[in-house]
């Protein structure tokens, strides 16, 4: 980085430097897979907790109400996944994957960008923990509570 930068400026820097990559590898796997990163990451967890709520997965994936019925319609439109009440209680939402989500997710690519991927893959697992617990202190620190209390109301 630039030494004439702040320490505050560098870090907001490096933080447009990742979103702008994480946004690229999105708009490439929307182009070659027709999903972006969310809904492959959201098609995922579907995946491993199937059949879950709609609740279940948003705290799962981390993801606002709001948000996430946006990627469940794309995804939904897209023939991935299905939406169905349940019969015990009408109000909660259960998702399941289809045969054509499993063909995806068997096809797709990693998340990650396959620079970033391999890159981790080579280091030492206790380089790559470090590694994990910078981003989680990262993430730890930009949220605001606000906005936490208001997806949790979601």
């Amino acid at each position: 980085m630039h030494s004439s930068l702040t320490i505050e400026e560098q870090v907001i820097v490096a933080l447009r430097r990742i979103t702008r990559a994480a946004d690229i590898h999105s708009h490439l796997l929307q182009r070659d897979f027709g999903v972006t990163g969310p809904q492959l990451s959201t098609l995922r967890v579907v995946h491993r907790l199937q059949p879950v709520s709609t609740g279940a997965l948003a705290r799962a994936a981390v993801i606002g109400y709001a948000t996430l019925t946006g990627i469940l319609d794309r995804l939904e439109e897209h023939g991935y996944v299905t939406r169905t009440r349940d019969p015990s209680d009408r109000r909660t939402v259960i998702l399941n994957m289809t045969k054509e989500g499993e063909r995806l997710l068997a096809s797709a690519p990693s998340l990650l960008q396959t620079r970033l991927r391999e890159e981790l893959a080579r280091m030492p697992s206790a380089e790559q923990t470090a590694v994990l617990n910078s981003l989680l202190r990262v993430a730890t620190l930009m949220e605001d509570e606000k906005v936490n209390d208001a997806a949790s109301a979601d």
